[in-house]
């Protein structure tokens, strides 16, 4: 198994509410996600938030990436699951079965980053391509 490590951004950051009632709110969001480092890429990721108070959320969703890892070039999907508290979001990946494409057929794995608001973040990819 190999070790990717990076910078991760997350731009044009778009949430909105679809729930709010006794406190607790529901949202969706739709953000940019850049990588940069070892994984090189940049698309969509789609998430769906629960905040069940005002200083915590848990969230889950989808990134769609294509790009480069480690100078080969193609796309797969990773699966992201996550909670903000404290004003630090702690995120852990699985790279969903099947979705590698191109030189990253076959690629499986996991990993995770954690991000303070407005300060650089880090990822680690744990992954092997078995193609």
């Amino acid at each position: 198994m190999k070790t990717a490590k990076g910078t991760i951004l997350h731009n044009n950051w778009d949430e909105k509410p679809y729930h709010e009632a006794d406190g607790l709110k529901s949202s969706e969001a739709k953000i940019d996600i850049v990588m940069h480092g070892d994984v090189e890429t940049a698309g969509p990721g789609r998430y769906l938030m629960q905040y069940p108070t005002a200083e915590t959320c848990h969230y889950s969703g989808y990134l769609v990436l294509a790009g480069t890892l480690e100078g080969k070039s193609g796309s797969f999907i990773i699966y992201e699951v996550g909670d903000w508290t404290n004003g630090v979001a702690a995120s852990k990946w699985q790279i969903v079965e099947g979705s590698g494409k191109g030189e990253l057929a076959g690629i499986t794995g996991s990993g995770s980053y954690a991000a303070e608001h407005d300060k650089t973040v880090h990822y680690e990819l744990n992954y092997t391509l078995t193609a």
